[in-house]
């Protein structure tokens, strides 16, 4: 687990100053249990409050996640055993915006603010696929499917699944779909309740 070894040795004699860097990306509105950060060569435990910079990487225990505000109002919540990073982040205002995110395994849950109110590239990249979001609430991680990804549309205007293998567009609430390792995203299709209930459980502390 993260606690182990040199990152344990960090946690135990890093100084708040070190993480009070004047970053922009998001706030920290919600911790439940075993949440740290890297940033840099830094790991610290997030508190409500904290600001998020580019390249925080959260990492989260069993029963445990954390939930981000963005600067735009779009809302992330990383969910339990979940490595996730924050990429890349910015707002222009004579170019598309950019949101990047890497999802190293577990799941989350992202409803978008008004970053998607105008051109932009908002992408969760995976090991399998990545995700691309057009204005949405959706959800997408991994441990509902076997050795598989699974992502969902609860609302808005579409989310895009893509590898080299091929693609899927989710164009209506409730549409999902899986990708398994070495293979194309499957055809968009609605969740049976019981799935549904799976992939919130990984969000719901």
């Amino acid at each position: 687990m993260i606690r182990s070894g040199i990152w344990g040795v960090l946690l135990c004699i890093l100084p708040l100053a070190a993480v009070a860097a004047p970053c922009r990306v998001a706030d920290v509105v919600r911790v439940v249990g075993d949440v740290v950060v890297q940033r840099s060569d830094v790991v610290f435990r997030p508190f409500v409050g904290i600001k998020v910079c580019r390249g925080d990487r959260f990492v989260t225990g069993p029963a445990s996640i954390a939930e981000l505000r963005l600067r735009d109002g779009s809302q992330v919540i990383v969910g339990k055993n979940t490595d996730f990073v924050v990429r890349e982040y910015r707002l222009y205002n004579d170019q598309p915006n950019v949101a990047l995110f890497d999802l190293a395994r577990g799941a989350f849950r992202s409803v978008t603010g008004a970053i998607t109110s105008r051109p932009n590239r908002y992408e969760i990249r995976t090991p399998i696929a990545t995700i691309g979001v057009r204005g949405t609430d959706f959800w997408g991680g991994f441990g509902v499917t076997a050795d598989g990804l699974d992502v969902i549309m609860l609302s808005g205007k579409g989310v895009y699944v893509t590898n080299g293998k091929g693609s899927v567009e989710l164009d209506k609430p409730g549409l999902g779909t899986t990708v398994l390792p070495g293979g194309s995203p499957a055809a968009a299709g609605p969740w049976a309740d019981e799935k549904l209930g799976r992939a919130v459980a990984t969000i719901t502390p």
